[in-house]
């Protein structure tokens, strides 16, 4: 029996709310940072880097072998709950994460000063 069987019901709810939130905001930021990173001479290769950095953040944060049984279980989890972020949902983040995205491109193109 995992940990989510044992919880109770207003438990399961809260982590339910968490991984979806998270889930649509980690939705929204790739999705800007894909339009920012876009390169149309190379459409896969953004995606590719996007797809590393995601791995290598997670197995910073919860290692190696927790990474790879989450990466591993990914692809079925998507396709098992038909899981799709519905635009309703980002307009909520959009603005914000535009503007972030657009000082990404300002500091990638020497528009904007880093640091001190």
């Amino acid at each position: 029996m995992n940990n989510r069987q044992s919880l109770p019901q207003s438990a399961k709810n809260n982590e339910s709310d968490v991984i979806h939130r998270a889930s649509v905001i980690g939705y929204a930021v790739m999705r800007e940072l894909h339009r920012v990173l876009a390169d149309p001479q190379y459409p896969d290769d953004v995606t590719l880097g996007l797809l590393m950095g995601m791995t290598m953040f997670l197995d910073d944060k919860i290692g190696p072998i927790r990474c790879s049984h989450l990466m591993a279980q990914a692809p079925g989890i998507v396709l098992k709950a038909d899981a799709y972020v519905a635009e309703p949902q980002v307009a909520h983040y959009a603005s914000m994460l535009e503007a972030f995205g657009e000082h990404l491109i300002d500091a990638a193109q020497g528009r904007l000063r880093l640091g001190n």
